[in-house]
């Protein structure tokens, strides 16, 4: 086990890759596009399995534009994450991930509630995964170059969603949801 370095430079680099974690949870749950670019670098891969999704950033997004488009909430949440340094510009990152999707009545293609029969009709999965991630940093900018998603469990849970309360704020997938109205309040 190699010993780490807890400078100054190593701690900002820290901060830098676990933005960029955080950045990565936003982009899919808000399917903002053009921040998902700003995770990966042009010519990374990603690998959510060969049956599910392997290629570049681009077909990456293309994939998640398809198969989210007919999922109306989704929650990416992160927790233990290891940062290992294989050199100056050079980290080994594993992130514990868990998501949570409600899914359409059509159901969804990448779930199989019985050998090859597509599932998940109008239910709530709750994934927990890890991401084991190659971040290079490049021009001075830590971004992931290779990702594999290592599915650990997955659960699906049947039933609806409950009434809200009038007036509460209901989250969007997309730039009309209020962290970006409050985000854009400030000036950012």
């Amino acid at each position: 086990m190699v010993k780490e370095s807890y400078s100054l430079e190593r701690l900002a680099d820290r901060a830098e890759i676990e933005d960029v974690m955080h950045r990565w949870c936003r982009a899919v749950d808000r399917l903002d596009f053009d921040l998902m670019r700003t995770v990966f670098h042009p010519d990374a891969v990603d690998s959510h399995g060969p049956s599910v999704f392997e290629g570049g950033v681009e077909e990456l997004i293309s994939w998640i534009s398809g198969r989210h488009s007919s999922i109306p909430f989704c929650l990416h949440s992160l927790s233990n994450m290891l940062i290992e340094f294989a050199g100056p510009d050079t980290a080994v990152v594993e992130t514990n991930v868990m998501s949570v999707q409600r899914l359409s009545e059509e159901g969804d293609p990448a779930i199989r509630v019985h050998e090859g029969v597509p599932g998940g009709h109008g239910m709530q999965m709750l994934a927990f995964a890890r991401y084991a991630d190659r971040f290079e940093r490049r021009g001075g900018e830590w971004r992931i170059q290779h990702r594999v998603m290592i599915l650990d469990s997955q659960l699906l849970i049947e039933g609806g969603e409950g009434e809200l309360a009038s007036g509460i704020t209901i989250g969007r997938r997309d730039r009309t949801d209020y962290s970006y109205v409050l985000r854009s309040a400030v000036g950012l």
